[in-house]
């Protein structure tokens, strides 16, 4: 079995790909599919096997600089020959061939991919794009992937199929699907308009989580869990805008001064972290009660609450309170940030759970925000009830 690396996808296939397995990415037109190949490629070469990438949708030049922009290096797999093309897209386009093999007529597809997997005992072999094939020659597709398959489970390689869904057939779907072990289907996450994109694992060597997945393609980066809202709220002064900025660089505050003289945010931060095989959108409400239409609608919305609680204002516990109780309502996973704990007079975080009257599903994680203190810690806490992480 070999890891994709690719977040979640290895916990639905229990693992990751069986070796002689083949693995079909089903995409809806419009949704990012050939970065999971590319993806799986890179990761199971960076393992330490070989590979290949056949292109029929573009010349192999292009996927050089598609691997650069998510921060691989094909190049030297290239050049150390642990992978290789087969070009069957720059004869037809009228470019010099640029690949270990070059397909030069469309009925040497067969046998030069046959000739490639068993180039690569173990490894794992990027076929990007069936449809082109299907366009081709939709009456033998079947026959080809049939032998592809075959040939692949007797030289324990994988082979990876990217698939764009047009128009085609639902008998001819069905026979394509029939001949894959594990099906992986992406497609875009629409409310009015086309919102993100998700992947589901429909059929495997597992039983299917059927659990869509929303997904983020980075450059660089590559495949990325995708968390399109965490709140961050909590009283006034509670340290909600350093949180945010302490968890992303990438942060867009709207403060003033008010009328106490203190900086206080009018509106909310909003920011942007990367973290260990997620991206996610954070957003922090004002603490004060006239903002709390903001607040209602935010939670509605979010996928989890980091809820601050400055330790050296108890005064400020019952306000905090009423916050974990609007996020209670939507049952979102939360978690208490208890900040502050540095300044004289801090209840210590152990006493939070009492004084607040919070249950055990709660976590609390202390921290000194301005110091970065028990920021990512907070983080992977909200992560473990969200994905299992």
């Amino acid at each position: 079995m070999k890891k994709t690396h690719i977040t979640k996808l290895d916990d639905f296939l229990v693992g990751g790909i069986i070796e002689g397995s083949s693995i079909l990415f089903s995409a809806v037109p419009g949704v990012e599919c050939e970065a999971f190949g590319y993806q799986i490629l890179n990761e199971i070469i960076g393992d330490g096997n070989q590979g290949f990438i056949f292109t029929n949708v573009t010349e192999p030049i292009n996927i050089i600089y598609k691997f650069k922009s998510y921060g691989w290096d094909l190049e030297k797999y290239l050049n150390e020959e642990k992978a290789f093309f087969v070009d069957g897209s720059s004869k037809f386009l009228g470019l010099p061939r640029n690949g270990k093999y070059s397909i030069d007529e469309i009925n040497q597809t067969e046998e030069i991919i046959l000739k490639s997997i068993e180039d690569i005992p173990n490894g794992v072999g990027i076929i990007n794009n069936l449809s082109t094939l299907i366009d081709l020659d939709e009456d033998h597709i079947i026959k080809l992937i049939d032998k592809w398959n075959k040939k692949a489970k007797a030289n324990n390689t994988i082979l990876v199929y990217i698939f764009t869904k047009w128009d085609y057939k639902p008998e001819l779907i069905q026979d394509i699907k029939d001949n894959m072990d594990a099906i992986v289907s992406l497609n875009s996450i629409e409310e009015r308009v086309i919102i993100g994109q998700g992947f589901m694992v429909n059929a495997s060597w597992n039983h299917p989580d059927n659990n869509m997945i929303l997904f983020f393609v980075l450059q660089p980066g590559g495949i990325k869990i995708y968390i399109p809202k965490l709140l961050v709220t909590g009283s006034y002064n509670a340290g909600k805008s350093n949180f945010v900025k302490s968890l992303s660089k990438k942060t867009v505050p709207v403060d003033r001064m008010a009328l106490e003289k203190l900086p206080t945010s009018i509106a909310m931060d909003i920011g942007h972290v990367v973290h260990d095989g997620f991206v996610a959108d954070i957003f922090g409400t004002p603490g004060q009660e006239r903002f709390d239409l903001m607040l209602d609608v935010l939670a509605e919305e979010a996928v989890g609450a980091f809820i601050m609680v400055d330790l050296s204002a108890p005064q400020t516990f019952g306000r905090a309170k009423e916050m974990i109780n609007k996020t209670q309502a939507e049952a979102i996973p939360r978690i208490i940030v208890a900040n502050k704990q540095d300044l004289p007079g801090a209840l210590l975080p152990e006493k939070i759970r009492n004084a607040m009257k919070l249950d055990d599903t709660i976590p609390i994680v202390p921290s000194i925000v301005i110091e970065d203190n028990g920021v990512e810690l907070a983080l992977e806490t909200l992560l473990k009830p969200l994905y299992g992480e």
